[in-house]
């Protein structure tokens, strides 16, 4: 199976709420292709809605450090952060993501 292949069924098992599924196909993706950012970022959201706070910043940590242009990652460590009780560090990520979307691309 291609990495974009399991990534896309991650996100669709995702969306329909099927989390243990989800983290499975993108823990697959990953595996597949350690460089894709999006697999990190859609297990880091898969762990945060678990509750599984601390593998979620690791993986967002590791989808920042692939891609750190992308807002959406941002937002879902912000997400994150604000789970964690942290305000300050998921205003400053919410901030982030708002100022790169106002780039031009």
């Amino acid at each position: 199976m291609q990495a974009t292949r399991a990534f896309n069924l991650g996100v669709g098992y995702l969306e329909n709420g099927e989390l243990d599924m989800a983290l499975l196909a993108f823990s697959q993706a990953v595996r597949l292709d350690p460089q894709m950012a999006q697999a990190f970022n859609g297990r880091a959201v898969v762990y945060a809605l678990r509750g599984e706070l601390d593998k979620a910043i690791a993986d967002s940590e590791e989808s920042l450090r692939l891609d750190p242009g992308d807002p959406e990652f941002y937002k879902t460590r912000g997400y994150i952060y604000d789970r964690l009780g942290d305000e300050e560090k998921s205003q400053a990520d919410l901030g982030q993501a708002a100022a790169l979307e106002g780039q031009p691309s």
